[in-house]
C-alpha cells in the first residue's frame, strides 16, 4: 500500500497502538507491504481533493481513493461521526447519491446511495 506525499487531514490506526495516529493537514507519505507488521488496521485521509479509505482485512490492504472534483454536480449529504480515542474529533463524510431508473417507479430515476467519503474533521458546532 503505498500512501502518496500531501497535507492530510485523519487518521491512521496502528495494529500495535491503543490510539491512532491523527494527521491535522500534515505532510504525510507512507509505503507497507501487506505483510508488515505493525500494520494499519483502518485508516481515513482527506488532503481537500483526494479522499483515501484504507482497511486491513485477512492479511490485505484496502483501500478506495475518490477525487471529490469527480462528484461535481452530485447531489449528497453531510454525515457527522463523533470519534473514539481522538479527542473529541468529529468525522465528516459525504453520502453521494446517484439516479437510477427504478421498474418499481415506472421507469422513473430515483436517488441511490453511491460513494461514502470521507472530507475530514467538522469540529465545528451543529
Amino acid at each position: 500500500m503505498v500512501i502518496s506525499k500531501s497535507q492530510y487531514e485523519g487518521y491512521l490506526w496502528f495494529s500495535n497502538e491503543k490510539k491512532p495516529l491523527v494527521l491535522d493537514k500534515e505532510s504525510f507519505e507512507l509505503e507497507i507491504s501487506d505483510n508488515a507488521n505493525p500494520f494499519v488496521v483502518e485508516g481515513f485521509l482527506f488532503d481537500g481533493t483526494k479522499s483515501i479509505s484504507i482497511k486491513y482485512l485477512d492479511g490485505k490492504y484496502y483501500t478506495y481513493e475518490y477525487n471529490i472534483n469527480d462528484f461535481v454536480g452530485m447531489m449528497y449529504s453531510d454525515v457527522t461521526f463523533f470519534s473514539h480515542r481522538m479527542d473529541g474529533r468529529k468525522l465528516k463524510f459525504r453520502q453521494y447519491m446517484r439516479p437510477i431508473k427504478d421498474e418499481l417507479s415506472d421507469g422513473m430515476e430515483v436517488l441511490q446511495p453511491a460513494e461514502f467519503v470521507f472530507v475530514g474533521f467538522n469540529n465545528k458546532e451543529e
